[in-house]
């Protein structure tokens, strides 16, 4: 199968999987968001900081590392998953101990067991991370796909149940920790390999030269995005990062899925044509402008529609949460075309270049987002959409610089679809305007808006359109 077919291939069943997980996680959200307070939206939104945090230590890149490596041995990977189990236990005694802190630092008591029962998600994590990076690297999105699905809806189904029967901010705590046991449980028994027990300090020393790049670049990274967490929840209230969460929740199970989908793929698939660079080049051209014509209508869809969105499915107490999601779904568009460059980094093994970006971005996001905090969380919503339209021009300079292929030739091979996105955009507004019922709006506007899109980008005869037809017909006749 050539590297383009198995991309595809790949990119497909990774799309399949998170929109069956994504489809059932939104379902699920939707119940949950009417069963719970923002308040308690903001607690458990609050702990997924520190989790996050810890979690990048686990890893420490040594995924990554992994999947670049064209000849890993069993020693390699035995001694990342002794390492991954070691490091998670760390974690979880040094959030035992710190808890009873926390909660005093905000004033919620009731942190403390939370935080405590929330934590042991990181020694299961770290259970089934070597098992994914396997399948990852083997392309074995089926298996992935299979196992994250059943995780979800089971431990999405009880988080409903107790959120009905009135446990709170436990249901969110229960349907993680119950996700991250039931994908371990069902990821050993479907992977053949087991550890030998085997920890080699050479292993680690040459694994980590690539990782320890990206855990600093992935802890710069994650600190920044959970800044106006750990402050709004400290300086506004807990309520207000409720809302933040929820209408970042919209576009970030969106963007999540489709970055997931090109952090899985393109790193195992473009490593094996790392030193052929004009077809890298060529890949990754195809890759940006396919993304593209996905990528932009979706979000500037989404953007459009928050209102009956938010109305319709959760409620009017959710309103506050509608501009948020609007400016965010802007923000994340921008992030995923610009995340392909920082992979494109990974590919060729220039780390180094990729944690250099992410230092100057550090300063730029916490200069924007320390103005915006007084201002309220529609201006951190704000401070966090400039700083990813300045971040794209930072992720685009090196492969501009090493490869001829910067933020300019991007934006210039992407104009016709954000031309086309954004009279889409103006259509569905226009559509909006005529129809006075929100839920008549969901049935009819997205319907009209996909019509009208596909109407343009087929009379402009883009050719991403047609790759992406021929694919998917290969698919269907195979």
């Amino acid at each position: 199968m050539s590297l383009g077919n198995k991309m595809f291939l790949g990119m497909v069943w990774n799309a399949l999987e998170r929109i069956s997980i994504q489809a059932v996680s939104f379902v699920l959200g939707i119940i949950l968001a009417r069963l719970l307070t923002p308040t308690e939206y903001g607690t458990v939104g609050l702990l997924i900081v520190f989790i996050s945090f810890s979690q990048v230590f686990i890893d420490s890149g040594f995924s990554k590392a992994l999947i670049q490596r064209q000849e890993r041995t069993d020693d390699d990977i035995s001694t990342v998953f002794i390492f991954s189990i070691f490091i998670a236990l760390l974690f979880y005694a040094i959030l035992w101990v710190t808890a009873p802190f926390i909660a005093n630092f905000y004033e919620i008591i009731e942190l403390t067991n939370l935080l405590r029962v929330l934590a042991i998600s990181l020694i299961f994590n770290a259970l089934f991370s070597i098992p994914l990076t396997l399948f990852t690297i083997n392309l074995n999105f089926k298996v992935i796909a299979k196992v994250n699905f059943i995780a979800t809806l089971i431990s999405g189904a009880i988080a409903v149940y107790m959120a009905y029967k009135g446990y709170g901010a436990w249901a969110l705590v229960g349907q993680t920790l119950l996700k991250s046991i039931i994908t371990a449980i069902l990821m050993w028994t479907q992977v053949k390999w087991r550890p030998t027990w085997v920890f080699s300090i050479p292993s680690l020393k040459t694994l980590f030269s690539f990782g320890s790049k990206l855990l600093i670049s992935s802890l710069l990274s994650n600190l920044v995005n959970n800044f106006y967490s750990l402050f709004i929840a400290k300086l506004i209230s807990t309520k207000d990062l409720g809302y933040y969460t929820r209408g970042t929740q919209f576009s970030d199970t969106v963007y999540g899925s489709i970055s997931t989908i090109f952090d899985n793929v393109l790193l195992p698939t473009l490593s094996t044509v790392q030193d052929q660079r004009d077809i890298l080049i060529q890949h990754t051209r195809r890759i940006i402008r396919s993304a593209a014509i996905i990528v932009l209508p979706l979000f500037l869809g989404l953007s459009v529609m928050a209102e009956p969105i938010i109305t319709v499915l959760l409620k009017e107490k959710w309103l506050p949460a509608v501009p948020i999601m609007q400016i965010l779904c802007i923000a994340r568009l921008i992030t995923i075309i610009s995340g392909i460059n920082v992979n494109l980094l990974y590919v060729i093994g220039r780390t180094d270049l990729a944690l250099r970006q992410q230092y100057v971005k550090l300063v730029i996001r916490v200069i924007l987002l320390i103005v915006a905090l007084k201002y309220g969380i529609i201006y951190i919503a704000f401070a966090e959409l400039a700083s990813t339209a300045i971040h794209f021009f930072i992720n685009t300079y090196y492969p501009g610089k090493i490869m001829r292929y910067g933020a300019l030739n991007q934006i210039k091979d992407m104009m016709p679809i954000i031309l086309s996105s954004i009279a889409m955009t103006l259509f569905a507004y226009i559509c909006m305007l005529w129809i006075h019922n929100d839920i008549l709006k969901l049935c009819i506007v997205p319907i009209l808006a996909a019509a009208f899109y596909f109407g343009v980008i087929y009379t402009l005869k883009l050719p991403e359109l047609f790759f992406l037809i021929d694919k998917i017909k290969s698919i269907n006749k195979k």
